[in-house]
């Protein structure tokens, strides 16, 4: 597997939409990801993830559900639009745990063989599988889920260390990354609170891990990928005009439609971590793409 950059864009629901994709492509993302897409809706034919692949390069889905059929229903339908898959061990909001997908599964090492081997076998291209610590505290079992990976045919493991119990707070475990290098042959991506060029720095020092895998970092600005390049390259970086970077998004979602809620979410997410924080409650009240436009005018 050949990558433009080792920084990757995780796939995120609500997030990853085509022309959030796009963007981070183009400021240095080496591989972007799709949301989360449940296995069932693409094994009846339903596209939601709409990949544009005169313009998406080094992209791939991460799928869920644990049918085996449709796994394979769902491969057979999508493969040609993607260069690889991801398989979400990770997810650990309550919604998922109730539906039997995500994080939780990891407390199932035999189903995860079973649905690892079957997304394997299903197609000729690299499969990574997305992992926490352990689903709970309590059970922390990170290598025995990455070593399954790896021994169904997985290409990769992207490690967020911390369990799922914790969402996205509390303890955060990097020596969990450095022993899945030190014990896996396939590359191992890191994950999880790495919000800035010096972070990515610090765990790829810390971990030797092969990837970086960026999610919050990059909702709130996808030019990080760019930053994190430049900082390895030269130490230092530049940050883009969030005002700027809103009307790009607008601009391309003119060609990639999306719901005008996320539109805003998005919006949203590059200003209030900006100088312009204070327009925030604005966006908030915005009713329409036009009048968000009004509000994003120098």
């Amino acid at each position: 597997m050949k990558f433009s950059s080792k920084y990757f864009a995780a796939p995120m629901v609500g997030v990853s939409d085509t022309a959030f994709r796009i963007m981070c492509r183009k400021y240095g993302a080496g591989l972007t990801f799709t949301e989360m897409t449940y296995v069932a809706s693409l094994a009846r034919g339903i596209d939601k993830v709409k990949i544009d692949r005169r313009r998406e390069k080094s992209v791939g889905i991460q799928l869920a559900g644990t049918n085996l059929e449709e796994i394979k229903s769902a491969v057979n339908f999508i493969d040609r639009k993607v260069d690889i898959y991801d398989y979400n061990l990770g997810c650990p909001v309550n919604k998922a745990q109730r539906q039997r997908v995500g994080a939780i599964l990891m407390e199932d090492p035999k189903l995860v063989k079973k649905v690892l081997s079957k997304l394997v076998s299903s197609t000729n291209k690299p499969v990574f599988a997305k992992i926490r610590s352990g689903f709970k505290s309590s059970n922390i079992n990170y290598k025995t889920i990455a070593k399954i990976a790896q021994d169904v045919g997985c290409s990769a493991v992207t490690i967020h260390p911390r369990t799922a119990d914790k969402k996205r707070s509390g303890a955060i475990f990097w020596e969990h990354i450095r022993d899945l290098k030190d014990k896996l042959n396939i590359p191992v991506i890191a994950n999880g609170d790495i919000f800035t060029p010096e972070d990515a720095s610090y765990v790829s020092k810390y971990s030797n891990c092969d990837y970086v895998m960026l999610a919050r970092a990059a909702a709130r600005d996808p030019t990080i990928f760019k930053q994190c390049i430049d900082f390895d390259k030269k130490g230092k970086y530049k940050i883009t005009d969030k005002i700027s970077l809103s009307n790009e998004y607008l601009s391309l979602i003119e060609k990639y439609p999306v719901k005008f809620k996320v539109a805003k979410e998005h919006i949203n997410y590059f200003i209030k971590y900006s100088e312009y924080k204070q327009i925030t409650q604005k966006i908030n009240k915005s009713k329409d793409i036009k009048e968000l436009k009004s509000i994003l005018k120098k």
